[in-house]
């Protein structure tokens, strides 16, 4: 990974050892935003395996290293000495946490100190989520550098571990910070055709038309057959599900076997979605009402069709409006039991609205159908968002909305919503933070719409000179704007108005001052997966990732230093390289990584072993002399 920065503030006396932060978590001044420490190998994949970084780590000056230990001896000793447990035989906790306890831990280290556990039961959570469930596609955990970097970057931090009362095994855990945006152009948008709100209300304008929900006519999930199978099941000539699908799955052909759960398109989407039944004395508006679809989203889903512009009463002329905005669609994980007729109970409605009675007794609305999604549909959540109080500087430390807070990190063994509940009603309670938001990952859509959030929209520009175009906003995603589109899909964003949420009954949970005993498993190897080398405490997950806190002084001479993580990736080999000079890149294979990457060199600095085994094998002489990277062959 990238070398720290050259000491720029001379070393502290030799009895001053590092010091977390301890001031009151929720009304800290925010930090600078870190730098990453090395490439991300996984930089094609979604959202959820994004860095946090955006500018170089600024200069640091590192403490003497009999300081560091007696710093890292002293940590320890605040929590369990070991956590040598099973993930797998954890106890989950119940509904109501009854025979769990809360630890709020004290600081960043508390929480560095339990990264292992963390990534273990985080793991552990998402496949008992996916095989209770039967999900399909199966979610995937959280990344190591994505809990790491946010524990670094979050300020204010603050939040609960939920740990076994008797065992002292985590079960669960739960982080909050205020809500910080990092682009120079961010804008809390739910009309756009770029947040995804449109394409969203209209899928619910057409469940709530009579849409089965869960599936689509123009493709089919497989379930063990084959493509010609799928071609006589579904009345399609194989030869044309060939064409249709030959560019997302090269190689396909008649005889092709194909895995469970691979999607077939079955028709051309973007002939099919066009609106078939168009006539030209159409405008839409005609559209809309013929088709009981939300007049304003099939104008923002379709005003790029028009170079003229498009209104409500805009002479169609026979130009059919597209219906279905499937690119801005988001696809959420089905249950096992929907695939085989069975349908999801559809979600909490909103405040106010209530089922009918049986056989048409009863006075409320009718139940909505199953699938419906919890969305700001008037916008006016949305609206308050957008005129809440924000200050500070993208570039710097960021730009904190200080009334609007965020559930961080999330991951729980059982008990979920009572935790995030009890999270929430402290918030509430305390009147600071007007407003909760978080980013869904889309296996958990539901639980945060049953807790009360409805999905909002937002965008932002990602371009060093602010004139790129829009685009849904990317919450916690990579935050090098020029590669912005690599880095997964608009975030699916959810809001909750705490001052108008229904909290219900107030939850008392048992908050410990200290860390429980851990029961330990003599078979079991340490979760906590800690060495200490070269002055710093490293956890190292096992993958490829090391996750090292270091003690750094970015303020003026003299000021107490931070400890800041820093995620480095390990090398299994150079296989190419590219270019010359500042434009050199190598592409890199990653321990644990299936594909290799092209990394620019700057990634590669103190990684002399690689690089000499690189050129040993391919006769380029690599040579480094102070900041210059020079390459001979």
């Amino acid at each position: 990974g990238e070398a720290a920065a050259a000491a720029a503030a001379a070393r502290r006396p030799a009895s001053d050892a590092p010091k977390p932060r301890r001031s009151d978590p929720r009304r800290d001044k925010p930090r600078a935003k870190k730098g990453r420490a090395g490439p991300h190998p996984a930089a094609s994949s979604a959202s959820a395996s994004a860095s946090a970084a955006a500018a170089a780590l600024p200069a640091a000056t590192t403490l003497h290293l009999p300081d560091t230990r007696a710093f890292w001896a002293a940590a320890a000793e605040r929590v369990p000495a070991a956590a040598r447990y099973d993930a797998r035989r954890v106890e989950a906790a119940a509904r109501g946490l009854e025979g769990s306890l809360l630890v709020a831990p004290h600081d960043r280290v508390e929480w560095f100190l339990a990264l292992g556990e963390l990534m273990a039961i985080g793991d552990e959570a998402t496949r008992r989520h996916a095989d209770a469930l039967a999900l399909l596609p199966r979610p995937a955990p959280m990344p190591v550098a994505y809990i790491a970097q946010r524990i670094d970057t979050d300020d204010p931090l603050w939040g609960w571990q939920v740990r076994h009362a008797a065992s002292g095994q985590l079960q669960g855990f739960v982080t909050l910070t205020r809500f910080t945006t990092w682009s120079a152009d961010f804008a809390w948008d739910s009309s756009s055709r770029e947040s995804g709100m449109p394409s969203a209300r209209l899928s619910n304008a057409r469940l709530r038309s009579g849409e089965p929900y869960g599936v689509d006519p123009l493709s089919h999930t497989t379930s063990g057959e084959g493509l010609a199978e799928v071609a006589r099941a579904r009345g399609v000539d194989v030869a044309e599900l060939v064409n249709l699908n030959k560019d997302l799955y090269p190689g396909i052909n008649s005889r092709s076997k194909l895995l469970d759960g691979t999607r077939i398109q079955l028709a051309d989407p973007a002939v099919a979605d066009l609106d078939a039944d168009c006539s030209r004395k159409d405008t839409p508006r005609t559209v809309a009402a013929r088709t009981r679809l939300p007049l304003d989203d099939l104008l923002a889903i379709n005003a790029a069709r028009f170079s003229g512009g498009l209104e409500a009463d805009t002479p169609l002329d026979g130009k059919p409006l597209l219906l279905r905005d499937r690119e801005s669609e988001v696809d959420l994980p089905i249950r096992g039991v929907e695939r085989a007729g069975g349908a999801e109970p559809p979600p909490p409605m909103p405040k106010g609205k209530k089922k009918a009675g049986k056989a048409g007794k009863g006075r409320g609305e009718a139940a909505e159908p199953a699938g419906l999604r919890q969305l700001d549909e008037d916008c006016s959540l949305t609206a308050l968002l957008a005129q809440q109080e924000r200050r500070g500087d993208p570039t710097k430390d960021g730009v904190q909305w200080t009334r609007i807070a965020e559930v961080g990190l999330l991951a729980s063994l059982g008990g979920g919503g009572t935790l995030v509940r009890y999270a929430l009603q402290r918030l509430k309670e305390e009147g600071h933070y007007h407003f909760a938001v978080c980013q869904a990952t889309l296996a958990a859509v539901g639980f945060y719409e049953r807790i009360g959030f409805r999905r909002v929209g937002a965008r932002a520009r990602y371009a060093e000179n602010r004139e790129g175009e829009w685009t849904g906003y990317r919450h916690w995603a990579e935050a090098d704007e020029r590669t912005v589109a690599e880095f997964g899909d608009t975030s699916y964003l959810m809001a909750l108005d705490l001052r108008e949420w229904s909290a219900g009954p107030a939850l008392e949970l048992p908050v410990a001052d200290e860390y429980p005993a851990v029961a330990a498993d003599a078979k079991a190897p340490d979760l906590r997966r800690m060495s200490y080398e070269g002055g710093t405490l490293a956890y190292e997950s096992g993958d490829g990732v090391v996750v090292s806190l270091v003690p750094v002084a970015d303020g003026p001479p003299g000021s107490e230093p931070e400890l800041r993580m820093d995620v480095t990736y390990e090398i299994e080999s150079i296989l190419s390289h590219r270019g010359t000079g500042r434009k050199l890149e190598y592409l890199v294979r990653w321990v644990k990584w299936p594909n290799p990457t092209w990394e620019p060199w700057t990634h590669l600095v103190g990684s002399d072993d690689a690089l000499r085994d690189y050129a040993a094998r391919s006769g380029t002489v690599v040579t480094w002399q102070r900041s210059h990277h020079k390459q001979k062959e």
